[in-house]
């Protein structure tokens, strides 16, 4: 073998070599995020993180394909398939996208709507490939906040818990043995609210791990956004807004809500009065005040991205979508089953 040859042939294994060992770091690595990360809106979490946006791509849960983990472009178009899973509370970051297999589904106490009895948490790619479970266990509510998934756990014994995890999956930290549901993630603390008991918004401090009462009251999915923390209030059922401070507390709408959500601009929101005899989806200007009736009826799982907002029919039959700032113009959003 000539000088040239053997030369050539050295470089190449150097380099096969080389591109294997990147491919084997890169596919046991986890790559870290900025601590500043989130992985999908408050608002969304509380409607059952079925959608999520990042860098313009829509991840959601295909209810056409039995609720199976798919993505398309943030103008709805280019519609393409990830998974099986059926996934729930979906939160993406920068490579991985995390959710709950959500199989066989149901309520495990009478006083929460928490969907349990499902499989696990796990991460996938964005491309759809190599999958990983992070917990075994039931779970609900994700959020991911940096380099920490924050969520619910059920345990036969124990209970509902709060849980924390590193996207990796490792160090499983108990937080909370109360089923406390995980608002926001600002400088350090945990805020939340509890399912079934104080319903006042409360801190877990994440250095101190030492907990306390923000804000007293009677609250329900209270979400931090801008200027003012908006909730439903639990006693009369109204969605409401107040400064960070819990003061300045007003009542944007009078009538009994059960869902509601705020667009990515802050300049709608969305919501679902429940009345037996006038049940609807609307809209309100938050600039001005007036009110548009979207559709007669019930419905659920209001979800927002940077262009649309999705909501369900009770029964889950339909999907609907609408402009998330322009015309109240409502269309049933009816993706393809690509299920081979």
């Amino acid at each position: 073998m000539s000088t040239i040859k053997k030369v050539l042939l050295t470089l190449f294994i150097i380099t096969t070599l080389s591109l294997a060992g990147i491919l084997l770091y890169s596919w046991n690595r986890t790559f870290a995020n900025d601590e500043n990360l989130i992985g999908n809106t408050a608002g969304n979490i509380y409607n059952g993180g079925l959608f999520c946006e990042k860098d313009g791509i829509i991840y959601f849960s295909n209810d056409k394909d039995n609720g199976s983990l798919y993505m398309m472009k943030s103008d709805a178009t280019d519609i393409k398939k990830l998974h099986d899973d059926k996934a729930a509370y979906i939160n993406v970051d920068e490579n991985y996208i995390y959710y709950i297999r959500a199989v066989d589904t149901k309520s495990v106490n009478s006083g929460s709507s928490l969907p349990f009895n499902n499989t696990g948490i796990y991460r996938i790619n964005r491309n759809g490939e190599g999958l990983k479970l992070i917990s075994s266990k039931p779970g609900s509510y994700i959020t991911l906040k940096g380099n920490h998934l924050y969520y619910q756990n059920y345990d036969v014994d124990r209970g509902v818990s709060l849980y924390r995890n590193q996207t990796d999956g490792s160090h499983q930290r108990l937080l909370l043995i109360e089923p406390a549901i995980p608002a926001a993630v600002i400088n350090d603390r945990l805020y939340y609210t509890e399912a079934d008991s104080d319903y006042s918004i409360s801190y877990l401090d994440l250095s101190s791990f030492t907990t306390g009462t923000f804000i007293e009251g009677d609250f329900a999915y209270p979400v931090f956004f801008g200027d003012y923390i908006y909730y439903i209030d639990r006693s009369a059922g109204t969605i409401n807004r107040m400064s960070l401070n819990g003061t300045d507390r007003t009542v944007l709408v009078k009538e009994k809500c059960s869902a509601y959500n705020i667009t990515n601009s802050g300049k709608y929101l969305y919501y679902q009065v429940n009345d037996a005899d006038n049940s609807k989806l609307c809209r309100m200007n938050l600039e001005t005040s007036a009110v548009e009736i979207l559709m007669e009826g019930h419905f659920k799982q209001i979800h927002v991205t940077e262009n649309y907002v999705f909501f369900k029919d009770m029964d889950n039959t339909n999907t609907y979508i609408i402009p998330a700032d322009g015309k109240a113009k409502v269309s049933i959003f009816n993706p393809p089953d690509l299920n081979p």
